[in-house]
Protein backbone atom coordinates (compact mmCIF):
# COMPACT_ATOMS: atom_id res chain seq x y z
CA UNK A 1 0.00 0.00 0.00
CA UNK A 2 1.19 3.02 -0.87
CA UNK A 3 1.81 6.05 1.51
CA UNK A 4 0.69 9.37 1.90
CA UNK A 5 1.91 12.85 2.28
CA UNK A 6 2.61 14.87 5.71
CA UNK A 7 3.02 18.64 5.57
CA UNK A 8 2.45 21.92 7.46
CA UNK A 9 1.04 25.51 6.49
CA UNK A 10 1.68 28.71 9.06
CA UNK A 11 -1.48 31.00 8.78
CA UNK A 12 -1.39 34.69 9.31
CA UNK A 13 -5.06 34.87 9.74
CA UNK A 14 -8.72 33.03 9.58
CA UNK A 15 -8.78 34.24 5.91
CA UNK A 16 -5.43 32.32 5.24
CA UNK A 17 -6.85 28.98 7.16
CA UNK A 18 -10.19 29.52 5.02
CA UNK A 19 -8.30 29.84 1.81
CA UNK A 20 -5.85 27.29 2.22
CA UNK A 21 -8.05 24.46 4.09
CA UNK A 22 -10.23 25.24 1.62
CA UNK A 23 -8.33 24.68 -1.04
CA UNK A 24 -6.60 21.18 0.35
CA UNK A 25 -10.76 19.88 1.20
CA UNK A 26 -11.93 21.21 -1.98
CA UNK A 27 -9.04 19.01 -4.07
CA UNK A 28 -9.25 16.19 -2.22
CA UNK A 29 -13.23 15.93 -2.83
CA UNK A 30 -12.74 17.12 -6.65
CA UNK A 31 -10.09 13.91 -6.82
CA UNK A 32 -12.40 11.19 -5.37
CA UNK A 33 -10.68 11.17 -1.98
CA UNK A 34 -12.31 10.94 1.72
CA UNK A 35 -11.35 13.99 3.39
CA UNK A 36 -11.73 14.31 7.62
CA UNK A 37 -11.43 17.10 8.91
CA UNK A 38 -11.68 17.72 13.00
CA UNK A 39 -11.39 20.88 15.56
CA UNK A 40 -12.60 23.44 13.02
CA UNK A 41 -15.06 25.13 15.69
CA UNK A 42 -16.68 28.13 14.24
CA UNK A 43 -14.78 27.60 11.17
CA UNK A 44 -16.63 25.05 9.70
CA UNK A 45 -19.72 27.04 8.15
CA UNK A 46 -17.59 29.26 6.57
CA UNK A 47 -15.61 25.79 5.16
CA UNK A 48 -19.09 24.60 3.73
CA UNK A 49 -19.70 27.66 2.46
CA UNK A 50 -16.63 27.72 0.27
CA UNK A 51 -16.98 24.41 -0.61
CA UNK A 52 -20.67 25.28 -2.05
CA UNK A 53 -19.62 29.07 -3.63
CA UNK A 54 -16.74 26.69 -5.93
CA UNK A 55 -19.23 24.27 -6.49
CA UNK A 56 -17.48 21.40 -4.77
CA UNK A 57 -20.95 20.35 -3.56
CA UNK A 58 -24.20 21.62 -4.06
CA UNK A 59 -26.22 24.21 -1.96
CA UNK A 60 -28.33 21.45 -0.32
CA UNK A 61 -24.86 19.55 1.20
CA UNK A 62 -24.26 18.88 4.53
CA UNK A 63 -21.61 16.66 6.13
CA UNK A 64 -22.32 13.01 7.34
CA UNK A 65 -20.49 9.54 7.92
CA UNK A 66 -21.55 9.06 4.70
CA UNK A 67 -20.06 11.82 3.14
CA UNK A 68 -16.65 12.57 1.11
CA UNK A 69 -15.89 15.25 3.70
CA UNK A 70 -17.05 14.17 7.23
CA UNK A 71 -15.93 15.73 10.83
CA UNK A 72 -14.31 13.42 13.16
CA UNK A 73 -13.70 13.91 16.82
CA UNK A 74 -10.31 15.83 17.83
CA UNK A 75 -9.45 12.90 19.55
CA UNK A 76 -5.88 11.40 17.78
CA UNK A 77 -7.13 7.76 19.55
CA UNK A 78 -9.93 7.82 17.17
CA UNK A 79 -8.29 9.23 13.90
CA UNK A 80 -6.80 5.29 12.93
CA UNK A 81 -10.12 3.79 12.77
CA UNK A 82 -11.86 6.65 10.58
CA UNK A 83 -9.16 6.05 8.34
CA UNK A 84 -9.53 2.84 8.14
CA UNK A 85 -12.68 2.88 8.05
CA UNK A 86 -12.84 5.02 4.62
CA UNK A 87 -10.69 3.27 3.09
CA UNK A 88 -12.58 -0.05 3.46
CA UNK A 89 -15.77 1.65 2.34
CA UNK A 90 -13.47 1.80 -1.12
CA UNK A 91 -12.08 5.44 -0.80
CA UNK A 92 -9.09 5.21 -2.81
CA UNK A 93 -6.88 7.74 -0.78
CA UNK A 94 -8.14 9.87 2.78
CA UNK A 95 -7.16 13.59 3.38
CA UNK A 96 -7.34 15.17 7.17
CA UNK A 97 -6.78 18.62 8.31
CA UNK A 98 -8.25 20.81 10.76
CA UNK A 99 -7.75 23.77 12.82
CA UNK A 100 -4.68 23.75 15.24
CA UNK A 101 -5.04 26.81 18.31
CA UNK A 102 -2.98 25.48 20.58
CA UNK A 103 1.11 26.60 21.51
CA UNK A 104 3.57 23.69 20.91
CA UNK A 105 3.34 20.52 18.53
CA UNK A 106 0.19 19.12 18.42
CA UNK A 107 -0.97 16.03 19.48
CA UNK A 108 -1.87 14.51 16.19
CA UNK A 109 1.27 14.91 14.73
CA UNK A 110 2.64 11.17 15.69
CA UNK A 111 -0.79 9.31 15.19
CA UNK A 112 -0.61 10.80 11.22
CA UNK A 113 3.04 10.31 11.43
CA UNK A 114 2.44 7.05 11.48
CA UNK A 115 -0.61 6.45 9.29
CA UNK A 116 0.95 8.25 6.63
CA UNK A 117 3.71 5.62 6.28
CA UNK A 118 1.56 3.00 5.34
CA UNK A 119 -1.60 3.97 3.85
CA UNK A 120 -2.24 6.25 1.01
CA UNK A 121 -3.22 9.54 3.67
CA UNK A 122 -2.28 12.82 2.73
CA UNK A 123 -2.07 15.49 5.57
CA UNK A 124 -2.22 19.07 6.02
CA UNK A 125 -1.07 20.61 9.58
CA UNK A 126 -2.54 23.94 9.83
CA UNK A 127 -0.64 26.06 12.60
CA UNK A 128 -1.13 29.98 13.14
CA UNK A 129 1.97 31.51 13.11
CA UNK A 130 1.39 33.78 15.62
CA UNK A 131 0.96 30.85 18.52
CA UNK A 132 4.45 29.09 17.63
CA UNK A 133 6.83 28.65 20.52
CA UNK A 134 10.54 29.61 20.24
CA UNK A 135 12.00 26.89 18.07
CA UNK A 136 8.91 25.18 17.25
CA UNK A 137 9.26 25.92 13.45
CA UNK A 138 12.35 23.90 13.40
CA UNK A 139 10.31 21.20 14.88
CA UNK A 140 7.59 21.04 12.46
CA UNK A 141 10.05 21.30 9.55
CA UNK A 142 11.76 18.19 10.56
CA UNK A 143 8.37 16.36 11.68
CA UNK A 144 6.94 16.96 7.89
CA UNK A 145 7.82 15.97 4.61
CA UNK A 146 7.33 20.09 3.46
CA UNK A 147 6.15 23.44 4.36
CA UNK A 148 2.88 24.38 2.20
CA UNK A 149 3.38 28.41 1.27
CA UNK A 150 0.68 30.50 2.14
CA UNK A 151 2.45 33.68 1.25
CA UNK A 152 -0.12 36.98 0.38
CA UNK A 153 0.37 39.77 -1.33
CA UNK A 154 -1.67 41.32 1.60
CA UNK A 155 -3.17 40.37 5.00
CA UNK A 156 -4.51 42.17 7.51
CA UNK A 157 -7.19 39.36 9.19
CA UNK A 158 -10.40 41.12 7.33
CA UNK A 159 -8.71 41.43 3.45
CA UNK A 160 -6.28 38.69 2.39
CA UNK A 161 -5.34 39.04 -1.44
CA UNK A 162 -3.10 36.58 -3.04
CA UNK A 163 -1.83 35.61 -6.62
CA UNK A 164 -1.83 32.47 -8.78
CA UNK A 165 -0.39 33.01 -11.90
CA UNK A 166 -1.46 36.29 -13.65
CA UNK A 167 -4.74 36.08 -11.39
CA UNK A 168 -5.18 38.03 -7.99
CA UNK A 169 -7.58 36.07 -5.36
CA UNK A 170 -9.44 38.42 -3.43
CA UNK A 171 -10.87 37.10 0.11
CA UNK A 172 -12.65 38.54 3.01
CA UNK A 173 -14.02 41.95 3.50
CA UNK A 174 -13.22 45.13 1.10
CA UNK A 175 -14.41 48.70 1.91
CA UNK A 176 -13.04 51.94 1.08
CA UNK A 177 -11.96 53.13 4.47
CA UNK A 178 -9.45 50.07 4.22
CA UNK A 179 -6.83 52.10 2.33
CA UNK A 180 -3.87 50.31 2.39
CA UNK A 181 -5.39 46.51 1.19
CA UNK A 182 -6.94 49.29 -1.94
CA UNK A 183 -3.49 50.18 -2.57
CA UNK A 184 -2.69 46.08 -2.38
CA UNK A 185 -4.68 45.19 -4.70
CA UNK A 186 -4.07 47.94 -7.42
CA UNK A 187 -0.23 47.43 -6.83
CA UNK A 188 -0.69 43.85 -7.59
CA UNK A 189 -2.49 44.76 -10.70
CA UNK A 190 -0.61 47.47 -12.42
CA UNK A 191 1.94 44.68 -11.80
CA UNK A 192 0.89 42.08 -14.48
CA UNK A 193 -2.50 40.45 -12.89
CA UNK A 194 -5.09 40.92 -15.55
CA UNK A 195 -7.56 39.12 -13.87
CA UNK A 196 -9.33 38.67 -10.06
CA UNK A 197 -11.27 35.73 -8.62
CA UNK A 198 -13.90 37.30 -6.32
CA UNK A 199 -14.79 33.73 -5.32
CA UNK A 200 -13.64 34.27 -1.63
CA UNK A 201 -14.66 37.96 -1.55
CA UNK A 202 -17.97 37.95 1.16
CA UNK A 203 -18.41 41.77 1.36
CA UNK A 204 -17.40 44.46 -1.24
CA UNK A 205 -18.67 48.21 -0.81
CA UNK A 206 -19.68 50.95 -3.38
CA UNK A 207 -16.31 53.11 -2.53
CA UNK A 208 -14.00 50.46 -2.75
CA UNK A 209 -15.93 49.19 -6.33
CA UNK A 210 -15.25 52.10 -7.32
CA UNK A 211 -11.82 53.13 -6.59
CA UNK A 212 -10.57 49.57 -8.29
CA UNK A 213 -12.96 49.82 -11.72
CA UNK A 214 -11.64 53.01 -12.36
CA UNK A 215 -7.85 52.42 -11.71
CA UNK A 216 -7.62 49.02 -12.58
CA UNK A 217 -9.58 48.41 -15.94
CA UNK A 218 -7.51 50.52 -17.95
CA UNK A 219 -6.19 48.41 -20.99
CA UNK A 220 -6.11 45.71 -22.06
CA UNK A 221 -8.79 45.24 -19.77
CA UNK A 222 -9.65 43.41 -16.36
CA UNK A 223 -11.53 39.75 -16.22
CA UNK A 224 -13.54 39.62 -12.97
CA UNK A 225 -13.86 35.39 -12.13
CA UNK A 226 -16.60 34.07 -9.64
CA UNK A 227 -17.80 37.45 -8.25
CA UNK A 228 -21.34 36.94 -6.01
CA UNK A 229 -24.88 38.11 -7.65
CA UNK A 230 -24.64 41.27 -5.74
CA UNK A 231 -20.71 42.20 -6.34
CA UNK A 232 -21.38 41.72 -10.49
CA UNK A 233 -24.18 43.71 -10.30
CA UNK A 234 -22.40 46.28 -8.54
CA UNK A 235 -19.46 45.96 -10.61
CA UNK A 236 -21.79 46.39 -13.83
CA UNK A 237 -23.04 49.56 -12.90
CA UNK A 238 -19.96 51.16 -11.90
CA UNK A 239 -18.09 50.26 -15.42
CA UNK A 240 -20.87 51.92 -16.95
CA UNK A 241 -19.93 54.80 -15.25
CA UNK A 242 -16.49 54.85 -17.21
CA UNK A 243 -16.96 53.80 -20.77
CA UNK A 244 -13.44 53.51 -21.23
CA UNK A 245 -13.12 51.21 -18.80
CA UNK A 246 -13.18 47.56 -20.01
CA UNK A 247 -14.55 44.83 -17.47
CA UNK A 248 -15.66 41.24 -18.02
CA UNK A 249 -17.00 39.43 -15.54
CA UNK A 250 -16.96 35.27 -16.00
CA UNK A 251 -18.60 32.58 -13.74
CA UNK A 252 -16.17 30.62 -12.22
CA UNK A 253 -17.83 27.29 -12.55
CA UNK A 254 -18.31 27.89 -16.16
CA UNK A 255 -14.77 28.97 -16.60
CA UNK A 256 -13.70 26.06 -14.82
CA UNK A 257 -11.34 27.30 -12.83
CA UNK A 258 -9.72 26.26 -9.36
CA UNK A 259 -11.46 26.77 -6.22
Amino acid sequence: MTGGGHDFVLLDSEEAHAQVVGDFVAEGVTHGECVLVTALGDREERLWARLRRAGVVDEAWEPAATTAVRVVPPDPAELPAAVTGALSEGWPAVRFTGAITTPGVNAFEAVVGELTAGHPLTVLCPYFRDLLVPGQHADLTALHRSQVDATAEYDDGVFRLTRRGDRLHLAGELDSGNADALRAVLQATLAGSSAWDLSDLRFLDVGAADSLVAAAAGPPGLTVVGASRLTARLVRLLTDRYPDRAVELVDAASEGAPP
